[in-house]
């Protein structure tokens, strides 16, 4: 096992890294789609080098990546819905601004609220169903619907995306309950990869960047990407999950930023009033749940 002491503040960093470094992979993936890459190659790509990196970590650290047959052939089913929720982030891209899409995918940390207070799992509070109602209205804003400058297929790409990784989440927290989440994740990895190199080889084509700012940009979402996932995964080891959760909500803010320095997709100041609120009520929600373990060990 891992000899790497655990640390609070050293966490906390790597967990900041970490949700700076998703957005990367996302506005980088943008670039690289101007470049003649597309959706499906930088995702089959993308995933195939995560699920190297997250191999070679876990055998460093000496962790088992078999699963007992019931839950290994779980986790290879809902990599199906993980290669899918991917496609519907990563496929919103080309139709809408980078920050819009991650917006609108960070949803999901609400609807898994919902959807666990409609499964009984949890109770309805004052908190959640007041930030949800904020987050859509914040939405709203950010997306400009009243300028009727929506484009409906990206949007529906990236909610869907935010539904179906609500649903993994679920099956998934349910699934895994307090064991090592990581051999799993490895296995939805790879399910997700096949599915990708399925999709591959039936269109007969894996578009590739014509260019070196392409190539730069379409290896540079592999990297951070894997990056993030296994940085991830150890900062959920030394600061908890509910703690890494509410500090992964930098990725969008970042994404804002990065839309508009690196990939000239301006915003007005409604629109980033809108940002601000959907954030706002994603982090309360997090904060609002962490409370109960302020005081909790890390």
């Amino acid at each position: 096992m891992s000899t790497i002491p655990r640390s609070p503040l050293a966490g906390i960093v790597l967990c900041l890294i970490a949700a700076m470094s998703f957005a990367c992979n996302t506005a980088l993936a943008s670039v690289a789609y101007k470049h003649g890459a597309t959706p499906l190659s930088v995702l089959t790509y993308r995933i195939a080098l995560a699920v190297i990196a997250l191999y070679v970590v876990l055998k460093i650290q000496g962790v088992s990546v078999r699963l007992p047959a019931k839950q290994r052939n779980m986790a290879l089913a809902l990599g199906v819905i993980l290669g899918a929720y991917s496609y519907g982030l990563l496929g919103a891209i080309p139709y809408m601004p980078v920050a819009l899409a991650v917006l609108t995918f960070y949803l999901y940390p609400l609807f898994v609220g919902l959807a666990s207070w409609a499964l009984g799992r949890e109770k309805m509070t004052f908190a959640l169903g007041g930030a949800l109602v904020v987050a859509f209205i914040g939405l709203s804003l950010a997306l400009d619907l009243g300028g009727g400058t929506l484009n409906p297929i990206g949007f529906a790409h990236a909610l869907g995306g935010a539904v179906l990784i609500t649903v993994l989440v679920l099956l998934n927290s349910k699934m895994v309950g307090t064991g090592d989440s990581r051999p799993v994740s490895l296995h939805m990895l790879f399910t997700g990869f096949l599915s990708y190199a399925a999709c591959d080889i039936l269109l007969g084509e894996f578009p590739l960047p014509v260019d070196a700012q392409g190539w730069a940009a379409f290896l540079g979402v592999g990297v951070f990407y894997s990056f993030a996932i296994v940085s991830m995964f150890v900062t959920i080891s030394w600061i908890g999950t509910v703690r890494t959760a509410l500090i992964m909500n930098l990725e969008p803010i970042t994404s804002v930023f990065l839309g508009i320095m690196l990939l000239g997709q301006p915003m007005s100041a409604s629109q980033l009033l809108g940002a601000a609120i959907v954030v706002g009520a994603i982090v309360f929600t997090a904060w609002h749940k962490m409370r109960p373990q302020r005081m909790a060990p890390v």
